[in-house]
C-alpha cells in the first residue's frame, strides 16, 4: 500500500490493468454481480433478505466501478474505500446466506421483531469475524469425536465449509469451464487450485477488509497521510474479483439457496469481467 505523504515508506500496490474508458453506469447494469452473490427465484424472508443485499450491491457497486474507470477524483479517493467494503461485507453475507440459509433467515426474522433494538449490538448480528473468518486453529483436526457441535465454525472461510461446499464446487465449476466455455475471460478461474482457493481467498479477503477498513473508519489523523489512487483503484478491482470467483464458484454449491443455472452464473462472471479486467 502507497500512501501520500512524507516519513512513511511503504510498498506500494500498483493497480493492473488501469481501465481509462468513461462511461456512465446505472444500478440496473451491475445485476451481475448481484445476481452472481445474491442469486434469483428466492422466496419468503430469504427473498426479502437476498434483495436487501441486492439493492445494497447494485448500488454500491455501480459507483465502485465509476471510480475504477474514470479519471481520479476526492470523491473516489475518500469514498471509495467505503463502496468497495459494502461491496466485500455484503458479497460475504449473500454467500453466507445461501450456503447457510438458517443463518440469513434468523437475522431477517429477529430484526423484524419488536424486541430487535437498531441502537443496541446484538450478539447474534452478522460479523466479519466469525461469520466470514473463522475463529478456529490451524492445526485442529477436522474431523474429531471430541467436536462440540457449537464450536465448528460455519464461518464462509472455516475449514468445514471449505471441505463440504468450496472443494466439491470448484471441481464441478472446472469441470463445466472446460467442456462449455473458452472464453479468454475466464482464465483466472480456470486456472484456479481447488486445494489451496480457500486459504488464498481468506488472505486476500483480510487483507482487503483491513485497507479499506482504513478508508472507511477513517484512521489516518493527519491530511499527509491518503490513499493514493493506485491503492484505491487496484483495492476496488481486487475486490470485485474476489467476490466474482466466489460467487461463480457459490453457484455449483449442489445445495446453496437460489442458485443460477450453471450457464447463467458463467454469463454473469463473464460480463462482470468486461467491466473490471
Amino acid at each position: 500500500m502507497h500512501f501520500r505523504g512524507r516519513g512513511f515508506e511503504c510498498a506500494s500496490i500498483r493497480a493492473t490493468n488501469p481501465v481509462s474508458v468513461r462511461f456512465v453506469l446505472t444500478p440496473d447494469q451491475m445485476n451481475e454481480i448481484a445476481l452472481l452473490l445474491c442469486g434469483n427465484n428466492s422466496e419468503g424472508a430469504g427473498r426479502i433478505a437476498l434483495d436487501q443485499l441486492a439493492s445494497s450491491l447494485r448500488s454500491f457497486s455501480t459507483k465502485a466501478i465509476t471510480f475504477l474507470t474514470e479519471d481520479i477524483t476526492d470523491e473516489a479517493l475518500s469514498f471509495g474505500p467505503f463502496c468497495s467494503r459494502v461491496l466485500l461485507e455484503n458479497g460475504c453475507a449473500s454467500l453466507v446466506g445461501r450456503l447457510d440459509s438458517f443463518r440469513m433467515l434468523y437475522l431477517s426474522e429477529f430484526q423484524s421483531q419488536p424486541e430487535y433494538e437498531p441502537g443496541k449490538r446484538a450478539k447474534s448480528a452478522f460479523s466479519w469475524s466469525g461469520d466470514v473468518i473463522p475463529d478456529e486453529k490451524s492445526n485442529q483436526a477436522l474431523w474429531s469425536i471430541d467436536h462440540d457441535l457449537p464450536k465448528i465454525s460455519r464461518a464462509l472461510f472455516s475449514k468445514h465449509f471449505e471441505h463440504v461446499f468450496w472443494k466439491p464446487a470448484i471441481n464441478k465449476m472446472l469441470d463445466y469451464v472446460s467442456s462449455h466455455n473458452s472464453d479468454p475471460l475466464l482464465a483466472d478461474v480456470v486456472n484456479i487450485d481447488p486445494d489451496r482457493f480457500i486459504d488464498e481467498t481468506k488472505g486476500k479477503s483480510m487483507q482487503l477488509y483491513s485497507t479499506l477498513s482504513k478508508g472507511v473508519h477513517w484512521e489516518f489523523f493527519t491530511s499527509a497521510l491518503l490513499f493514493d489512487e493506485a491503492t484505491v483503484k487496484n483495492s476496488i478491482r481486487e475486490t470485485f474479483l474476489l467476490v466474482a470467483s466466489l460467487g461463480l464458484i457459490s453457484h455449483f454449491v449442489h445445495t446453496a439457496y437460489a442458485s443460477l443455472a450453471p450457464d447463467e452464473a458463467v454469463r454473469c462472471y463473464i460480463e462482470i469481467r468486461r467491466l473490471v479486467p
